[in-house]
């Protein structure tokens, strides 16, 4: 007796046939590798037909599959509008957000521009240096620095960060010390630039770009900053011009079923046009 098929193995043939193999595929759905090669097997065993030409680089669809690949994909654009339905029905729902310190900081400074406590969604901000897991659903909305690669993101490209040295407004000339960064903030873009540029002269670390702040504030050494953090503050005044080789992009990244979600939406929408506007923090 054959075995009836499942949703669920189809969500899985699809991931598996938009990755063109187990590895991204793993990474889309959380499923190992392993587990997804079996379930392929016993999807054609239940389908009495041969899905994939599997080889060194990969799962190829073969050329009967390609009606599957069709109809699946049908099922999925269904079940993505009654998960939006369902979602719809919710009076409010919290959108997880993640960015580095200095843009939740901004969104922070400036989230009675574009939200307000009756939306449908409320955020929820995550501020670190990790790249959360989209596809697992550990966050809704990435603001990062580059599009997505993964097949199964979206992006939006919102604009660009620039970055300048500062120091404190009081000092007639620079310091000839800058303020460094231990533990995680190393690898981070800024510190890799003060490693090559002025390791000789780092004098205080930090491992959190809040404390640097301070000391630059209060005239302890130059630091690195987005623009949109330096250029408002009134005690401290910019060294030479913005340092073009740190300059990024920003995209909003998230999920491409769960962006049509309403909620997903809004907030997706309101955090694009907020970001648009190059807005800077508030002091």
């Amino acid at each position: 007796m054959k075995r009836e098929l499942d949703w669920q193995d189809l969500k899985l043939f699809l991931a598996v046939a938009r990755n063109e193999g187990l590895s991204g595929a793993s990474r889309e759905t959380g499923s190992s590798p392993a587990t997804l090669g079996r379930h392929m097997s016993m999807l054609e065993e239940a389908l009495g037909m041969r899905l994939f030409h599997r080889g060194a680089r990969g799962y190829a669809l073969t050329e009967e599959a390609g009606d599957l690949l069709i109809a699946a994909q049908e099922m999925e654009s269904s079940a993505s509008a009654i998960d939006a339905w369902t979602a719809d029905r919710q009076t409010q729902r919290r959108i997880r957000i993640s960015a580095g310190y200095w843009t939740i900081r901004l969104l922070a400074d400036n989230l009675t521009t574009y939200w307000k406590p009756e939306d449908d969604w409320i955020p929820e901000f995550l501020s670190d240096l990790q790249k959360r897991d989209i596809a697992r659903r550990q966050i809704d909305i990435g603001v990062r620095n580059a599009p997505p690669e993964e097949p199964w993101l979206a992006g939006q490209k919102v604009g660009a960060v620039r970055f300048c040295a500062y120091c404190s407004a009081d000092q007639q000339e620079p310091s000839d010390k800058w303020i460094g960064f231990v533990e995680g903030g190393i690898n981070s873009p800024t510190g890799r630039w003060l490693q090559r540029n002025v390791a000789d002269k780092v004098g205080v670390t930090v491992n959190d770009a809040s404390h640097a702040l301070s000391l630059a504030r209060t005239g302890q050494g130059n630091v690195v900053l987005p623009t949109f953090v330096g250029d408002p503050m009134k005690d401290l005044k910019r060294i030479g011009d913005e340092l073009s080789e740190l300059e990024t992009e920003r995209w909003l990244v998230m999920h491409h079923e769960d962006r049509h979600r309403s909620q997903t939406r809004q907030a997706i929408n309101a955090l694009r046009s907020f970001l648009r506007t190059d807005p800077k923090t508030i002091y």
